[in-house]
């Protein structure tokens, strides 16, 4: 036990999803090593396994956190709900940033900007409360928006600074709930 064991036969894996796990060799070398490269699309903690001989698994099995990328798009995680004229809509609005992957880029600290993107009055409807928030842990939370005329169909636009912005899901803003 603890002895090198050079030209045995290892296969590596890791667990979750998006991986890709490539070996040097599939043989240990000559100092009884055999080296992998993982690299995954999936930011999650990872466990790595191997396999000798086909048949032996090997006890040690180290884990490897693979961290979100940096934030390319916006996406409304709380879509904005019907609502009625003047009134908070309620859940609070989220918007959260995400990487290229579609992970949660949760070191995404910069300002997400919100506003009205299609507006079914003929009259100009103002969204009302604080429209710009600093995101925190990728996630932008509005809290105290309203809109001020009656309509079927608006839609909320998030947008920031380096990323791709979001479009919501449409909503309707009514006289009774």
């Amino acid at each position: 036990m603890g002895n090198p064991v050079p030209g045995a036969t290892v296969a590596l894996d890791a667990s979750g999803a998006g991986n890709t796990l490539t070996q040097q060799a599939a043989t240990t070398d000559a100092s009884g090593k055999v080296t992998g490269t993982l690299s995954s699309t999936k930011a999650e903690t990872k466990t790595v396994s191997a396999i000798l001989n086909g048949t032996l698994a090997v006890a040690q099995t180290p884990t490897v956190v693979v961290l979100p990328g940096a934030a390319t798009a916006l996406g409304f995680t709380v879509q904005p709900s019907n609502t009625m004229i003047r009134d908070r809509i309620t859940p609070p609005v989220r918007v959260t940033a995400f990487d290229a992957f579609g992970n949660m880029a949760d070191s995404f600290g910069d300002t997400v900007t919100i506003a009205i993107g299609r507006d079914p009055t003929l009259l100009g409807a103002h969204l009302s409360g604080t429209t710009t928030v600093p995101a925190v842990s990728g996630v932008a939370t509005f809290d105290d928006l309203s809109i001020d005329q009656l309509g079927s169909g608006y839609t909320l636009v998030a947008s920031g600074p380096a990323v791709s912005g979001a479009t919501s899901a449409p909503f309707n803003v009514t006289l009774l709930p």
